[in-house]
């Protein structure tokens, strides 16, 4: 099955130096991969406009469905998000009502008046869809580039998450009908060189399916297996793998304890 592909962008400094965590990524790469949209890149760059712009030139070159973009819409000097995308696709920044009043709102709401500065908020690509942010000042816009999606969003990870739950992630569903199914499960009493040799031989034999194991990260025992695909036949393949996999447990590891995880 050809799944829909995504890159994650994030903009800013602070994430380079080590300053900030990029929370933002893990989360939208998340909320990507349960709508069954395989996500083949994320990328952190600087605030550079020149560095950012031909990055953005390199990625059009491989053309994902789907491009999301983290960081840089507020009003400070180095919030250069959509000048970067601007020039990069050459589609013009016009000031935007819809945005300009949410931004208006938002300051006035507080007492405070609108700067150029925050003004500069309400100019996005002239083909833009805008999406309302209910927690901060920066509006996020989807628009499209060649075929490519292009959605943006505030680096704040409180105003991403509230766009990409609101606006995103039901747009996304309605192009995305493909669901994944996910098993995850914890072992006990083995260590995971003894189980790569079956993994890699599962693997071979269900093409379609990602059977992946690593060391349990949280409680630091035992050996984490995930198992998953994407679209309504897959369910079977993915119960029958794990059926192949406790048998194999049971017939030369009868000492281990299997737990089932949450999905």
């Amino acid at each position: 099955m050809d799944l829909s592909t995504a890159e994650i962008v994030c903009l800013g400094n602070e994430l380079l130096i080590g300053v900030t965590t990029n929370t933002n990524a893990t989360f939208i790469g998340e909320q990507l991969t349960k709508l069954g949209i395989e996500v083949r890149r994320i990328t952190c760059i600087r605030d550079d406009l020149d560095l950012a712009v031909e990055f953005f030139h390199e990625l059009f070159q491989r053309e994902p469905d789907i491009i999301i973009v983290s960081g840089g819409l507020g009003p400070t000097y180095d919030d250069i998000q959509m000048e970067v995308l601007s020039k990069a696709t050459n589609i013009e920044l016009v000031k935007t009502s819809k945005a300009l009043e949410q931004i208006e709102k938002y300051y006035s709401s507080r007492n405070l008046s609108l700067t150029e500065e925050r003004e500069k908020m309400a100019y996005l690509p002239s083909n833009a869809l805008v999406f309302d942010n209910n927690v901060g000042s920066a509006p996020g816009c989807h628009f499209e580039y060649n075929g490519m999606n292009i959605y943006c969003l505030p680096g704040v990870p409180t105003e991403m998450k509230d766009i990409m739950t609101r606006h995103i992630i039901p747009k996304l569903k309605e192009v995305n009908n493909e669901e994944l199914i996910e098993k995850k499960f914890q072992i006990f009493g083995c260590v995971e060189s003894q189980l790569a040799p079956y993994i890699n031989d599962l693997k071979n034999e269900y093409m379609n399916l990602y059977i992946k194991s690593h060391p349990a990260y949280k409680d630091k025992q035992g050996i984490v297996i995930h198992i998953s695909g994407v679209g309504s036949e897959i369910k079977t393949q993915v119960e029958d793998a794990i059926s192949k996999l406790r048998e194999y447990f049971k017939n030369n590891f009868p000492n281990t304890k299997i737990i089932d995880l949450e999905e």
